[in-house]
């Protein structure tokens, strides 16, 4: 094909060209002004499913707390006509895309409200008929708001389903609780609901702020505020702490509780209205936008393909005609370099140009590289030689590299080898030590002695845990432990009976009655030690740690708070990323900049964690400090259905206090070896902590001579027994029943937040 039909055809192509792409950028503005045009509609439905929520939740309020008065005569006037009115409109205004199931909650509205007028349901039945409709609006309302928020950059749609369950939740609350007050007697069922919708509302405003952006909860907390809005909290904190309604509860002036409790519920309404308006608003916006990139789209494309036409058909044009001269004197020049003449060329300077100097330069060169070739076999051939010298050189390296490497992994699998042997032999040498020092214990019978002994006992303990700690990392393989279910309570006491300030630790509100299988029982305890030992050794002097567990969705939720200066925002994520990768070791674990390493306290939290598929991770605590949370998977726990036996929140060992013995006050460390112990059954002293630990004082001095009428008085070794029976046994029974099985999974030592 000729040159001038090639650039014929380029023409053509270019037009092509341009067509094409501008079409997925048409198709894409088309796309994009659809998307918009469907969220906007949504973003209407749902501002109409959260107003027609919100006159039912007002009238299924009105109608509990009539139910509750028992009144019959009184309950045709609950509603008034307006409100009757104000409920079918708001029904009749939803359109038919809400969902079958709304519309059939609306069509079965008309009969639930003519039988709680009537007086033939209870309260608990109206309430639950008139939520199990407005759970279904928040469902739609939920649906549409979340479909389109990410699409749509905006935050506040992922965050305002949440926001109208906490409003719905406020809601009931109210009506529940103004029902109770306005019945006789405890009103037991109301105080319940009313408890778990409290309950929810809390979620849901936690679950808000998490996702909300800072503009709208920044917004939310400057509305929900005032002085109505603390008595309001301040009344359902007061009425929602027990199950039932107390006599203080009743001496409550009802409409003042109406009042406070309406204005709050209002303010939240008013928030999650304007958000939505906001939302609304914003998507609308949008899609004028759309419409404007879709317009000039096309005008950006139908100029692009005018102008990419004109500028190739000049391009050819310019093409063909120099380059007929070129091939001319090339081709003539190429048939006999050494007797023509140079190509003779008259034009622009160009890339022709250039060619035709290129074209004589190489007509100029051909002598020369003929007389150059001989000198360039001989060349090659001594290239040849040294070529293959080269290459055996090449394989001397690489087989040297591989024996290196070699080399060195046999060394690495040794290093670590010789790691795990000490590790192994160090806690057989501690399991020894705390065998002797469990006999000492036995027979000893001076309190004082007696002391020290536990206090080396405890020693004794954590540094076991370090030696557990050194397997883990040297990354010797678990081993599959068997067993009995260990109790949660165990658990939770052994951690806290591995750290050395455990004094600091609160186990209250105890854990839920439940039991860990015994192959993750033993690493639950350490990972959770190594956190407590974070969070105690960043709190500052007064402070407390808490340790707590509760149920999550199934799975099993623990705790760990401490008051200390928190974490900032970049820190909290870098030690996030550190615990949800289990392999690489910290930076400077290796110490290679002189250092010993940093951060293997949460590297080892990161492998137990990984070995038993828990998760793990650091929050900025309300109001200062940093919170632990560790999630348990739900097939791990055994939940139990009643209780602990005993006190669960007097979970350790405590010193003797004047009070008791008139002895001088030694401080005693916590979880021991095994002893003979009394049952749980010890007061309460001053010498304890609020978690039942021993409040235990730092760099003591030696102790004075104590007189002879006072040591008279100092408990006896029993005595001591018996008031470290408690927590030693939590703390002793989970060691010894999480280690039924030979060898132990390594564990995680003390560390740092680092």
């Amino acid at each position: 094909m000729r040159v001038r039909s090639r650039l014929l055809g380029g023409v053509l192509l270019t037009g092509i060209a341009v067509s094409a792409a501008g079409a997925p950028a048409l198709h894409a503005a088309v796309s994009e002004l659809t998307n918009a045009s469907e969220l906007v509609s949504d973003a209407d439905l749902g501002r109409r499913v959260v107003s027609l929520s919100h006159v039912l939740a007002d009238e299924r309020d009105a109608l509990v707390v009539a139910l509750a008065v028992g009144d019959p005569a009184a309950l045709p006037g609950a509603l008034t006509d307006d409100a009757r009115a104000r409920a079918d409109r708001a029904a009749g205004a939803l359109p038919g895309d809400a969902g079958e199931q709304v519309h059939r909650g609306l069509d079965a509205l008309p009969a639930t409200r003519e039988r709680a007028l009537a007086g033939e349901s209870t309260p608990a039945e109206t309430f639950a008929d008139y939520t199990a409709l407005i759970e279904d609006l928040d469902a739609v309302f939920r649906d549409v708001s979340r479909s389109g928020a990410g699409a749509a950059g905006d935050p506040a749609g992922d965050a305002l389903p949440d926001l109208a369950r906490a409003v719905h939740s406020s809601s009931a609350a109210r009506g529940l609780l103004l029902a109770g007050l306005s019945g006789e007697g405890e009103q037991a069922e109301l105080t319940a609901l009313a408890q778990r919708e409290a309950v929810r509302e809390e979620a849901a405003l936690a679950d808000f702020a998490a996702t909300a952006g800072t503009e709208a909860a920044e917004s939310y907390e400057r509305t929900v505020t005032g002085p109505e809005a603390e008595a309001a909290e301040e009344y359902l904190a007061v009425l929602t702490d027990a199950p039932v309604l107390t006599e203080e509860d009743r001496a409550l002036d009802p409409a003042e509780v109406h009042d406070v409790l309406l204005a709050r519920t209002g303010q939240q309404r008013g928030v999650l209205s304007s958000l939505a308006a906001e939302r609304a608003d914003h998507l609308e916006g949008r899609r004028g936008d759309s419409l404007t990139d879709l317009q000039l789209t096309g005008g950006l494309v139908a100029v692009a393909l005018l102008l990419a036409t004109v500028v190739s058909v000049h391009t050819a044009r310019s093409l063909t005609r120099p380059l007929a001269a070129v091939r001319l004197g090339t081709r003539r020049v190429a048939a006999d370099p050494a007797g023509q003449d140079p190509v003779k060329f008259t034009g622009r300077n160009d890339e022709f140009a250039e060619v035709v100097a290129s074209v004589n330069t190489l007509r100029a060169r051909t002598v020369a590289l003929q007389e150059q070739a001989v000198r360039a076999a001989d060349e090659a051939a001594v290239a040849e030689r040294d070529s293959g010298g080269l290459r055996a050189e090449r394989d001397r390296l690489l087989a040297e590299q591989g024996e290196l490497n070699a080399r060195l992994a046999a060394l690495h699998g040794a290093v670590h080898g010789m790691f795990a042997h000490h590790a192994e032999r160090l806690l057989a040498l501690i399991g020894e030590q705390l065998t002797i020092i469990e006999g000492l214990e036995e027979h000893e019978t001076d309190p004082d002695r007696l002391a020290v002994l536990f206090s080396l006992d405890h020693l004794a303990a954590r540094v076991r845990r370090h030696g557990e700690n050194l397997l883990l990392l040297a990354g010797a393989e678990p081993v599959v432990q068997l067993g009995d279910p260990i109790p949660l309570i165990d658990v939770a006491r052994a951690a806290v009976s591995e750290i050395e300030l455990y004094e600091l630790v609160e186990t209250t509100p105890p854990p839920p009655p439940a039991r860990l299988v015994a192959a993750a029982a033993r690493d639950v305890s350490h990972l959770l030690a190594e956190l407590l030992d974070n969070a105690t050794a960043f709190s500052p002097a007064g402070t407390r740690v808490r340790l707590t567990a509760r149920w999550a969705e199934g799975e099993l939720l623990f705790c760990v708070e401490d008051e200390g200066f928190g974490l900032a925002a970049d820190r909290v994520a870098e030690l996030n990323a550190r615990l949800a990768d289990p392999v690489t070791p910290p930076p400077g674990a290796d110490g290679a900049h002189g250092g010993s390493g940093i951060g293997m306290g949460l590297y080892t939290v990161a492998r137990l964690a990984a070995r038993h598929g828990l998760r793990c991770w650091l929050a900025a605590r309300p109001g200062g400090g940093t919170l632990a949370q560790v999630v348990v998977p739900g097939t791990l726990v055994e939940a139990l259905p009643e209780t602990y036996a005993g006190d669960p929140q007097t979970t350790g060992s405590f010193p003797l206090s004047p009070a008791d013995s008139g002895a001088v006050p030694m401080a005693v460390p916590g979880p021991f070896p095994e002893h003979a112990r009394a049952d749980d059954t010890t007061p309460r002293t001053d010498g304890i902590t609020d978690s039942g630990l021993p409040r235990r004082g730092r760099a003591a001095g030696p102790a004075a001579a104590v007189p002879a009428q006072e040591r008279a008085r100092a408990v006896d070794a029993e005595e001591l027994r018996r008031r470290l029976g408690g927590f030693q046994r939590g703390a002793r029974d989970g060691h010894r029943d999480a280690a039924q099985a030979p060898g132990h999974p390594g564990e995680p030592g003390e560390g740092t937040w680092s």
